[in-house]
């Protein structure tokens, strides 16, 4: 049985991967080499979530293209993720959020979590403040944090931190974009990701939910 923090160190290596999926191209994230290896058939997470179990589940699942695995994954990529004028489950949050606002005043939210520990994008990077890959990678540098920290009263912060980003920001768009991609997808790689997604952070979440509790 693995303990809480065993678990939310497994997440690290995942929400990598998984950010780099919804990020990068196949042929640059290597998703067509795991694919064929077989490694998403082992994850480095065993959940009880059952997003999550559905995902996986599918993940494990024979490819259906066989030889033509890494073309119809590489198409698959570029119709749903890659241009945000374009790509029909273009993943960040002011093309899913549901509230009036500009891309600009939806893209300050997860910048004010990012201006507190000090994070940033490169100059070279494209991607927008509130894109799913930027902040898998945000998450992923406060679970170290957060695993890291000795001081009781700076890790409680950066836990509630954690919980506000999740919930606030990541969860209230994250689902109806996850129905987008799999109303869109012709692969079951894509679909099994975003379930991963979705499901990786809800057990993050009621992870550190329970820590707060003392349980």
């Amino acid at each position: 049985m693995n303990t809480p923090e065993e678990l939310l160190q497994a997440y690290t290596a995942l929400f990598i991967f998984l950010g780099g999926s919804v990020s990068m191209s196949p042929e640059e994230s290597g998703l067509s080499h795991l694919c064929d290896s077989g490694l998403l058939r082992n994850l480095p997470v065993e959940s009880h979530n059952a997003t999550y179990q559905r995902a996986s589940h599918l993940l494990r699942s024979p490819c259906p293209f066989k030889q033509q695995c890494h073309h119809t994954v590489s198409k698959n990529y570029y119709s749903l993720l890659a241009d945000d004028k374009t790509a029909y489950a273009y993943p960040s949050a002011s093309h899913w959020k549901i509230s009036g606002k500009t891309a600009g005043e939806h893209q300050a939210m997860p910048g004010k979590f990012y201006a507190q520990y000090g994070f940033s994008r490169s100059e070279e990077c494209g991607l927008e403040p509130d894109h799913l890959g930027i902040e898998l990678l945000f998450v992923n540098l406060l679970l170290e944090k957060y695993l890291t920290e000795d001081d009781s009263t700076v890790k409680r912060v950066i836990r509630e931190d954690l919980l506000d980003f999740i919930n606030g920001e990541m969860l209230s768009w994250l689902p109806r974009w996850a129905d987008g991609v799999s109303g869109k997808s012709v692969t079951k790689c894509y679909t099994g990701i975003a379930g991963l997604i979705i499901g990786a952070l809800e057990d993050v979440r009621d992870i550190l939910s329970d820590q707060k509790l003392g349980l």
